[in-house]
């Protein structure tokens, strides 16, 4: 392998960078991890909670833009909630002059054009928002059972999902000028009802799909399939690179 490249990973809906940490163990030593906090949230708890997405965005292109020179090579991956909101950063990125990633991963999330099944949970009174978080799996039911643990959530949550659900979709001018992956759960009730092939439709470049076990917590209950894809992929871009250069 030659150069370094960063990997910038957007947390999911009520998730903090930690979700993340645990990968870089199992990635190759030219991958540098780098877990994106969201204000409000795990390390970043004590700042204010943004629960709308162009201050999200702008967030996390600040902190990505400030992690990266002009000769780093660098990727992003997101997950459910953090797909969106890499799509939206992207673009922000390139507005802000920023050199275009190497690769995007998206994981977990229909296309950002497909509207359908619109939901507003966020609205729901907290025991009704909770039964419909839930169905989602992952951690919440150890959430609620803790009730320290639940005040701190909820609000998290709660900004998580309207974030989500009350996305405003434009269309883009441009297509996504590397190339693209998009992964997904095989059980991922929240995403199967989709079309996920509705992501080349951004593709500048190539849109490369994978399927691997796992609900829509995927990413962290069985991970080292996707941390695969990720380190396949991304010591092809290098050695294409290379090629060029």
């Amino acid at each position: 392998m030659g150069n370094e490249i960063k990997l910038f990973c957007i947390p999911y809906s009520g998730g903090s960078a930690e979700v993340y940490r645990k990968w870089s163990k199992s990635l190759y030593s030219e991958i540098q991890l780098f877990p994106v906090e969201l204000p409000g949230r795990g390390k970043r708890i004590f700042e204010p909670l943004k629960d709308d997405i162009d201050s999200i965005v702008e967030d996390i292109t600040a902190t990505i833009a400030s992690n990266v020179t002009s000769n780093d090579d660098y990727a992003i991956y997101g997950h459910s909630l953090g797909s969106l909101l890499t799509f939206e950063t992207y673009y922000k990125l390139i507005e802000n002059g920023v050199h275009k990633p190497q690769h995007i991963f998206f994981s977990g999330r229909n296309a950002p054009q497909n509207m359908h099944n619109q939901t507003s949970i966020h609205l729901l009174p907290d025991e009704q928002f909770l039964h419909a978080v839930m169905s989602y799996g992952g951690s919440t039911h150890e959430i609620i059972q803790n009730p320290e643990l639940l005040d701190l959530f909820l609000p998290i949550l709660r900004a998580d999902f309207k974030i989500s659900e009350t996305y405003c979709y434009q269309e883009k001018k441009d297509k996504i000028a590397c190339d693209i992956t998009i992964i997904n759960g095989r059980n991922d009730h929240s995403a199967i009802r989709y079309d996920m092939a509705e992501w080349k439709y951004y593709a500048g470049g190539a849109a490369n799909f994978h399927t691997v076990d796992g609900g829509h917590f995927f990413i962290t209950e069985n991970y080292g399939p996707v941390v695969d894809i990720i380190k396949q992929t991304l010591t092809i871009s290098d050695k294409i690179l290379e090629r060029q250069g």
